[in-house]
Formats: C-alpha cells, structure tokens, sequence
C-alpha cells in the first residue's frame, strides 16, 4: 500500500485538477449531495420472477434484484465507487453495500444493519445466497458492530461523546482509522441502501451522513399503482415502485452519475443480464 493510500482506498492521482478541487470547494457531504429519482415498472419484472422461483425453494426477490443491480453498475461503472476523505479522492478497494433489515416483521422487533462485501462478478444468483446467508446470521445475533459500539460509546459523558466522534474524524481525515473498524462500520460503504417498501412507505430523499464515506444513498419504496402511459399514448394503471438516489457530487461528473441510475434501471427491467457474470470489466485503479 501506498503511503498516501487507505486501508478502504486508493488516491486516484490522475484525475483532472479540476475534480481535485471539488472537495475544497465542497468541503461538506451535505453540501455536495445531489439527489434524484426514478419511478420503476414492475409488471414484467414480477412476471419474470413468477416464471424463475416457479421451482426454486430459495425465492429471488424483488430486493435481490435491486441489489444485484447495484453491484453490477458499480462493477461495469467503478467511478461511482469511489469516496472523499481529507480533500482527496479516492477509489474503493471493494464493493461493500450496507442494508437495513429487522431481525422480526414485528412492532417489537429492532432494526439492524447489514453491511456486505460484494465480487465484481456476481451473479443475481450469488448475490441473492450470500444475501440470504447474512440474514440468517443476523437475525441470530443479538446485535450488530453499530448497535455495540452506539450501545458502548452512549454510556459515556457527552463531552467524551462528542471527545471521541472528533478524534475518529481526524483519523479518518488523515487515513488513521483502523482498517479493522472500518471493515466493520457500516457508513463506510459503496452504497447505503434503505428498503422502506419493506414497511409499506414510500421512498424518500435520504441525507447524505456526515459520518462515515458512502457517497451513494438508495431508498426503495412501497409498490403501488399509477396511472401510466403505456406505448400507444394510452393511459392505465400499472404496478410501479419509486427509488430515490443521494449521491456525492464531489467522485464522478453529473454524466456518469445519469448513466450509473440508467445501468440500475436497465439491470432491473432486463434481469436475465444478472445471470450472467459481467464480461471486460473496466480497471478501477485507472486513475491512481
């Protein structure tokens, strides 16, 4: 490793000094958040799914799908994979995607986060195992590397609090913070993903968190339907879902962030791609 790279990424030194400035100009995560939405048809995503879990015991889910097409854009597209940290630019050294799950679909039952590490050749079908594998795991488990440290840390003062999330910043300004508690943290990701239709809401705008470097926020929404227009200009109502996008303006032009949005969208409406392990993936250390 480098002595300027991190234990989570690589310094991109060969980007345009014009996108070296971007963190100065924008020194703020909130401040350089862009955000966006899609609305996605889900008829014959759903008739796909039908036909392809027709004799599976493990059901592929609409989630699986989602996720597995996030993995795909950040394989075939890696520029959306990168992060700020002390004003500079850096590159993932893997795809790790974070989730929100509860343990139980009961009032009672606590929220916990999921936080992966994904190969750039997944398949739908690998994503969907290793997926599944994790909940059961977690479900088990009492609690998370998140719901330890907040459950530790909250026993203390709030000078000390706010002491100790201080001095974690300037480790993680200065590439300090220990590779071992990064692996772990689950705001130290590629993706952060909240699937709200899972409780029957709609998807929202998320905020980009301070804390940690993911620089892309997804929000699923509930299933519902719309009035569409369909291809002969006519207008019916159709199963639809909304996904909202937060992304860090600061890694990538607005170019390519329309063009990753555009590789989930067509992950989701054509997956049968998703079978199929991805072909000439781009290097992403290119620019290091």
């Amino acid at each position: 490793m480098r002595f300027h790279d991190r234990p989570d990424g690589v310094l991109l030194t060969k980007l345009s000094r014009f996108r070296k400035m971007w963190p100065f100009m924008m020194p703020s995560r909130m401040e350089a958040a862009v955000y966006t939405s899609r609305r996605v048809r889900l008829q014959s995503l759903q008739t796909w799914l039908d036909r392809i879990n027709a004799n599976r015991e493990d059901k592929l889910t609409l989630f699986h799908v989602i996720l597995a097409s996030a993995v795909r854009m950040l394989a075939l597209q890696p520029d959306l994979n990168r992060f700020v940290a002390g004003r500079r630019i850096y590159q993932r050294r893997t795809i790790d995607i974070s989730f929100v799950t509860r343990r139980e679909l009961t009032e009672q039952s606590t929220e916990t986060i999921v936080k992966m590490t994904f190969d750039p050749y997944s398949t739908l079908e690998t994503v969907a195992e290793q997926v599944n594998a994790s909940i059961r795991t977690t479900k088990k488990s009492k609690s998370s590397h998140d719901e330890k440290m907040s459950n530790l840390i909250t026993l203390l003062p709030r000078f000390m609090i706010r002491s100790l999330i201080r001095a974690g910043r300037i480790l993680d300004y200065f590439g300090f913070l220990p590779a071992a508690y990064i692996k772990k943290d689950s705001m130290f990701a590629s993706i952060f993903i909240a699937n709200l239709g899972s409780i029957n809401l709609d998807a929202i705008l998320h905020p980009m968190f301070e804390w940690g470097n993911a620089s892309c926020f997804i929000v699923i929404g509930k299933r519902k339907k719309e009035p569409m227009i369909n291809d002969r200009d006519e207008i019916h109502v159709e199963e639809v879902m909304d996904v909202t996008f937060t992304l860090d303006h600061r890694i990538t032009g607005g170019f390519n962030f329309s063009q990753a949005i555009l590789t989930v969208k067509e992950m989701i409406n054509n997956p049968d791609e998703l079978l199929k392990k991805p072909e000439n993936l781009p290097d992403p250390f290119v620019m290091a």
